[in-house]
């Protein structure tokens, strides 16, 4: 069965004529009339009727469209996966949270210029909006936030994972051992804080105001991996995404188990839907849902 002769029942199907099959397809029309022919020899059935001027599919021929379809995607399938893929050549432009860049990028980023060496990759940091802003405006091709859930359609979620928040504390911290903590236990103690309009920081206070509690952190700043070297050094407590955090365990730092306080963000990795997606967003998309 020749997928040439499937394509030609195709189009003469669509179109309900053997001489605009053979236009479209730029064949004479007793080339058309002559496949379809030897289609339904090997069938054993006719494949359409012909009344007059007009040519509809016959019940044998309704059933065998559905299957022709699949056959001929499927060839093209099998044609486009033994081709060799095209080399990743031009640029990246990544919009992104500054603690998944400071966290997950040094890796990632040694696997994807391996692959793609020559990419040039360029990091923006922005909050969410403005990351939709920049996808809307195509000045940027990928965003990858930490914040509460993308659901606007008009973008495409291509990573979606639960991101846990934490209270940090030193090691030697008179909170550290002590089990079933409540926020209100938090109130009074020393804060080290990223500043505000950072996600999980606004929902912190926003669970906070709810039971009519604040917090006074004594210094505030951006630089999360250095927040948690002063904890570890035993100044205070802080509040962060625990994969922050995972280096500072190791150090010596402690966890602080609170049980009115399930602070839970997303970390997504998103693109606007009406983006042609490049080789090499397709394999920094690959490399970010490996790791």
């Amino acid at each position: 069965m020749e997928l040439r002769n499937i394509n030609t029942f195709l189009h003469v199907a669509e179109l309900h004529s053997f001489s605009r099959a053979a236009r479209e397809l730029d064949y004479s029309q007793s080339a058309v009339s002559s496949q379809i022919a030897q289609l339904e020899a090997e069938l054993g059935v006719p494949l359409f009727d012909r009344v007059g001027k007009t040519v509809r599919l016959t019940d044998a021929g309704q059933t065998f469209q559905h299957y022709a379809r699949i056959l001929l995607t499927t060839a093209q399938q099998a044609r486009m996966a033994l081709q060799p893929a095209p080399e990743a050549r031009g640029t990246l432009r990544v919009a992104i949270a500054d603690s998944l860049l400071r966290a997950l990028m040094p890796g990632l980023l040694k696997q994807f210029h391996a692959l793609c060496p020559l990419v040039e990759v360029s990091f923006r940091a922005a909050n969410t909006q403005e990351m939709q802003d920049l996808l809307s405006a195509n000045r940027a091709d990928l965003a990858y936030t930490l914040d509460h859930p993308v659901t606007d359609p008009a973008y495409v979620v291509a990573l979606d994972e639960p991101e846990p928040c934490c209270f940090l504390a030193p090691a030697g911290h008179p909170l550290a051992a002590r089990q079933g903590l409540a926020l209100a236990d938090l109130a009074g103690q020393e804060f080290l804080l990223t500043e505000r309009g950072m996600s999980y920081r606004d929902a912190l206070e926003q669970l906070l105001a709810a039971r009519q509690l604040t917090l006074h952190p004594y210094i505030e700043m951006g630089d999360a991996a250095l927040l948690c070297r002063l904890v570890e050094q035993g100044m205070g407590l802080t509040f962060l995404p625990r994969y922050m955090v995972d280096a500072s365990l190791a150090g010596g730092a402690v966890p602080l188990d609170v049980e009115d306080c399930h602070i839970e963000m997303r970390r997504q990795l998103f693109y606007h839907k009406d983006k042609w997606v490049t080789p090499q967003m397709e394999i920094f998309l690959r490399l970010a849902r490996e790791r």
